[in-house]
């Protein structure tokens, strides 16, 4: 057996992970040394190898996780597809929105983000492909509205086993991550979830990523549908760098929504300044029974 193999996990389950085994990404279901602990959908691990078995047509292998990483490149050998929806210049839609007077210079009060986005001026409008495996769209309902109609029911298994076979099927489908990362985050309360949503938003995120091309600069609108898995991927990584104290990156985060989607249809200008001032999530979020 080789000395290292690297599994992408597909789902991660009580005592199993169903898994990609790389470079074949041929499905394998390992058997951690250990159990499983922290894994999530999403994450590449690196694993040393101790058997592996044929039962009832399946590939199982038991090996030690050493250590795991998140790459967008791997998840995604072939990226999402963007599409461009002309331009837009956000210039007087926010000067009327702010009451700025255009005969005079930007005023300083303006938040940082409204000031970037008035400078960055006109940008291209893009639309990003997205995935749902098993969708038909003749049908009103699809897997992913499937699986919110089950939680909604209480019936949370069914839920998971629904997502994770999206991701099963494609890596590629952003809302699966987003929404088990969403009913893994809850209300924030425990940092123990949080950190496993996080991971999942992540991988989302990574995966959206692989089409934007380097040095970005367009707009991803909330008004164009499909954009909405990628821009809720980020909203629930920044609420998870937020609620593990880690305020550079939540504002960033929060900023990059803001720079993609300048309309905010999340409401992130409403939570930037506390995480800039550096307030606790627990305080703001739950104490307030602030909605996200």
């Amino acid at each position: 057996m080789p000395d290292l193999v690297e599994l992408i996990v597909l789902a991660a389950g009580k005592t199993n992970l169903r898994c990609l085994r790389l470079p074949e990404r041929e499905i394998i279901i390992l058997r951690p040394v250990g159990g499983v602990r922290d894994e999530t959908e999403g994450e590449i691990l690196r694993v040393i190898p101790n058997k592996e078995w044929e039962y009832k047509k399946h590939t199982y292998l038991s090996g030690k996780v050493i250590d795991s990483y998140i790459d967008g490149s791997v998840l995604t050998p072939v990226p999402l597809r963007l599409y461009s929806h002309g331009t837009w210049d956000s210039f007087y839609y926010f000067a009327e929105l702010w009451e700025i007077d255009l005969d005079r210079e930007l005023p300083s009060s303006l938040p940082e983000w409204v000031i970037a986005v008035l400078k960055a001026g006109p940008r291209e409008v893009f639309e990003m492909e997205q995935i749902i495996p098993g969708a038909n769209p003749e049908e009103m309902e699809d897997p992913i509205s499937l699986a919110v109609e089950y939680a909604h029911q209480g019936n949370i298994d069914k839920t998971w086993e629904i997502l994770q076979g999206c991701l099963t099927k494609d890596l590629r489908c952003i809302d699966a991550f987003v929404h088990l990362g969403t009913y893994t985050f809850g209300d924030g309360r425990s940092a123990w979830h949080a950190k496993r949503a996080m991971q999942r938003y992540l991988a989302g995120v990574k995966v959206g990523e692989q089409a934007l091309p380097p040095g970005f600069n367009g707009l991803l609108p909330w008004s164009w549908i499909n954009n909405r898995p990628f821009l809720r991927a980020l909203h629930g990584l920044g609420f998870c760098q937020w609620r593990l104290g880690q305020f550079d990156a939540a504002r960033n985060t929060f900023w990059r929504i803001l720079m993609f989607d300048p309309m905010d249809a999340l409401g992130c200008r409403f939570i930037l300044p506390d995480v800039e001032k550096g307030h606790d999530y627990l305080t703001v979020m739950v104490e307030e029974n602030r909605p996200c």
